[in-house]
């Protein structure tokens, strides 16, 4: 039995190593991965992951038969999961949904046989609260998502930009983009060189309103997983500034009451017609004894019949009283 201990021992020496994984807090998963290729214990075999700050320190805990979350943290309660066929896959990651910022920390994921346990991975998991939102107005031919690591990353180091709301997508692969989601074909592109530089950030061509969402940016750089959440927000252009729609309706308010007011006052403002009265000849507009003629100034030519004669009449009558 102490022999086949030593052998695992030595097969998970290379897994112990440390990674780091980066999650934005409010997303909602963030995945603790520890794979293992080594025997399972064939007694009693435990998966268990820890946290040495807490106490108790049990994250999760899984048995041959299912999970046993009987001395779980409070904390994790409902929060964790990992596969069901986990013994027999070798996968044992573990899934954090809702991640906070007080779940960062040191976890480690271990095997044991009950009696002896196995240190196979440790992760440090960095929770960060900020959360980056890019606007992109209707129109534009692009947009940039943002997103950088650090510089001279490892050749075998992958990105992949995934949208996780409203529904999941593959958006982009830096290494296979077969998986890429028919939404987003021909649409997106990444920097070539950014192995040196550390810019992995996305291009989005021709966005439309069903681009916007929740995008997650995952960097997949030795043993770390960093990732990186943003929100990508589509406004639409105003047909009309509300500004400029104010001030007109206050410019035509003005000019119906200008309008108005110069119609009422009219008589003030404009100049009296002025009507010339000749006796003596007869006149269709003041056909009444004894005639008259009736010359109105041509400037006044436009005025309604009825005007006119109104006009007429009143100057007649005028000249009448004037001679009694």
């Amino acid at each position: 039995m102490m022999m086949m201990m030593m052998m695992i021992l030595l097969l998970v020496s290379q897994h112990a190593l440390g990674g780091v994984v980066e999650v934005n807090e409010g997303a909602e998963s963030v995945l603790l991965p520890c794979i293992y290729s080594g025997q399972i214990p064939e007694d009693n075999p435990l998966l268990i992951w820890t946290r040495s700050d807490l106490s108790p320190n049990s994250v999760h805990l899984q048995r041959e038969n299912g999970d046993d979350l009987q001395n779980q943290n409070q904390r994790f309660r409902n929060r964790t999961s990992m596969n069901p066929d986990a013994l027999d896959t070798g996968n044992f990651s573990l899934t954090l949904r809702k991640p906070e910022q007080i779940d960062g920390g040191n976890y480690t994921c271990s095997i044991s046989n009950g009696r002896e346990e196995l240190n196979l991975k440790q992760i440090h998991l960095k929770v960060k609260a900020d959360q980056q939102e890019v606007e992109v107005t209707e129109g534009s031919d692009s947009v940039v998502l943002p997103c950088t690591t650090s510089s001279r990353l490892p050749e075998d180091t992958s990105v992949e930009w995934t949208r996780s709301e409203p529904e999941f997508m593959m958006v982009h692969s830096s290494s296979n983009q077969r998986n890429q989601d028919g939404f987003y074909r021909d649409r997106t592109e990444m920097d070539q060189d950014f192995l040196r530089t550390g810019d992995v950030g996305l291009t989005l061509r021709n966005p439309t309103h069903r681009d916007a969402g929740r995008y997650v940016c995952t960097v997949y750089r030795d043993q770390d997983v960093l990732r990186h959440t943003l929100v990508l927000k589509y406004v639409q252009k105003e047909p009309f500034p509300s500004w400029a729609t104010a001030l007109l309706v206050l410019l035509v308010l003005v000019l119906i009451v200008s309008a108005g007011f110069l119609y009422h006052f009219k008589d003030f403002f404009l100049p009296a017609p002025q009507v010339q009265v000749d006796s003596g000849l007869n006149l269709s507009c003041c056909p009444a004894e004894p005639t008259f003629t009736c010359q109105v100034a041509p400037e006044w030519s436009g005025e309604t019949e009825r005007t006119r004669r109104s006009m007429c009449i009143r100057a007649v009558l005028m000249i009448l009283k004037n001679r009694t």
